[in-house]
């Protein structure tokens, strides 16, 4: 028998004991007359804020995989730290057997703070919820895994659409995914950590976020340090649930602190949406007048048939005197290399001797090799090109290693900078399943603003349209763009 059903078969006998001291209708009554008076899908509400990085801060005392990891801790006085931390919710382990949690933890937070709370446990009965909502939760957890379809469902309902509540309804697998999906999951919990084997990966996360609705409010769970929260931030993420790095902590509001500020050189992967990108750079003067104006990455061509066409030690001059006064060290602009059918050693090696943060695809690049350079560069941002065409396989992109999707219009000679506009429909269509979406393709400060509504991409990137002549920029017209860029973003927000 695996951990997950050992918990179960523990937690069964527990709640048939609490229905022994307790029977449904007195609990159900208790229930109702505390959410009478509560405000509801507060948990949502607090997910969706988008002027922070949304962490929901866990209470818990022991962990199967861990052991103890603070026995004697007062919930009270740990509510009040992450409160004062800025945390968007709080998590409460509620499980005695394995977690050493009980309700009288959950009560105990709630007449301690007012922010949302969420009930984590191993639910599987109505009982469950009802118990939940007479502690004073907000939300509490359906583990997938746990449950067969028509149990989820039943559950899913009781708690948000009967009682007002929030369920986030977690998943490891991409199959278990869909079952969230179709049993009407609103907030979609992706346990970075296999609740059978105790195992731990947070590339689960990122991977499976190419396969959720765009409407989804996505959580991501378990074994997330700051670096990874700003990663997952930019492919799609709306919280994220920590527990033992906060609870370990010396100073948990200030751990919780740097969760949601990112202290990392990796804040710099979600400045804003979108990200603006500036191609086809050849020059320094072009290159300050782009980051002057508000580019988050800049562009060099290493295409040889490109007009726009720049040499690696060229482009590391430009980069070295640029990069210092790059915005900040914590937000600097990313430094791009576009590369077209290059071996995954030739372009390492121009990575290298330019000094890039990343790279740009923008050939007939297959999976595998993409796959071989993020193997051989795993902290280099990857970017590839597809041409957004009526014929595009969609569900290729979805298991793609690129870090983004770059929609463009085509070329078979230019390969960028044609100046074509791509189709907006498909890119649209793509955006709603495939995260993060770039787009380019004839992007000019006339079209910008409609493109970003019509899209809703998480980049934009621009060439020749902000050109006076090939490989040079009209600095008029690129601070016009950006501007443009970024008006429409927060117009597009609001």
């Amino acid at each position: 028998m695996d951990l997950l059903s050992k918990i179960i078969a523990t937690r069964k006998r527990r709640v048939n004991a609490a229905k022994e001291v307790m029977r449904l209708n007195e609990v159900r009554e208790l229930a109702n007359s505390a959410r009478a008076n509560s405000e509801s899908h507060r948990l949502a509400t607090a997910l969706l804020d988008k002027r922070r990085t949304n962490i929901i801060a866990e209470f818990k005392r022991r962990s199967p995989s861990k052991g103890d990891i603070d026995p004697t801790a007062d919930a009270a006085t740990v509510a009040r730290l992450y409160q004062c931390g800025g945390a968007a919710a709080i998590s409460v382990l509620t499980e005695q057997d394995y977690f050493a949690g009980s309700l009288d933890d959950l009560r105990t937070i709630r007449e301690t703070v007012s922010l949302p709370i969420l009930r984590k446990d191993f639910i599987f009965d109505e009982y469950q919820i009802y118990e939940s909502a007479a502690a004073g939760a907000d939300a509490l957890l359906l583990i997938v895994a746990a449950l067969d379809d028509q149990t989820l469902i039943t559950l899913r309902r009781l708690t948000e659409e009967e009682l007002g509540m929030d369920a986030l309804v977690e998943v490891h697998t991409r199959e278990e995914l869909k079952r969230a999906v179709d049993c009407g999951a609103r907030i979609i919990g992706v346990n970075n950590r296999d609740l059978r084997t105790f195992g731990v990966s947070a590339a689960t996360s990122a991977q499976l976020a190419r396969f959720a609705p765009s409407e989804a409010i996505l959580v991501s769970e378990s074994g997330l340090n700051p670096e990874e929260v700003q990663k997952l931030r930019v492919v799609g993420y709306k919280g994220f649930l920590v527990g033992e790095a906060l609870m370990r902590a010396d100073d948990p509001s200030q751990m919780l602190s740097e969760f949601i500020e990112g202290r990392t050189k990796l804040k710099r992967y979600y400045p804003k949406w979108p990200l603006v990108k500036i191609c086809g750079i050849t020059n320094i003067e072009d290159a300050k007048a782009a980051i002057e104006a508000g580019a988050d990455m800049l562009g060099f061509n290493f295409y040889r048939k490109s007009p726009r066409y720049i040499e690696p030690k060229t482009a590391r001059a430009i980069i070295d005197e640029v990069r210092p006064n790059s915005r900040s060290e914590e937000e600097p602009v990313m430094m791009i290399g576009v590369f077209v059918n290059e071996s995954v050693e030739a372009i390492h090696k121009a990575v290298n001797e330019a000094g890039l943060d990343g790279v740009q695809l923008h050939g007939d690049e297959t999976i595998e090799l993409c796959k071989q350079f993020k193997a051989l560069a795993p902290d280099k941002f990857l970017i590839k090109v597809i041409a957004a065409r009526a014929d595009l396989n969609f569900e290729s992109l979805h298991d793609h290693p690129a870090n983004a999707i770059m929609l463009d219009a085509f070329d078979a000679d230019l390969r960028g900078g044609t100046g074509r506009v791509a189709d907006w429909r498909i890119a649209r269509e793509i955006a709603k399943t495939v995260r993060p979406v770039y787009l380019a393709g004839g992007l000019s400060p006339e079209n910008i603003a409609d493109a970003i509504a019509a899209v809703q991409p998480q980049g934009v990137d621009a060439c020749s349209s902000l050109e006076s002549t090939p490989g040079r920029k009209d600095a008029a017209r690129l601070a016009q763009f950006i501007s443009a860029a970024h008006a429409a973003c927060a117009a597009n927000e609001a």
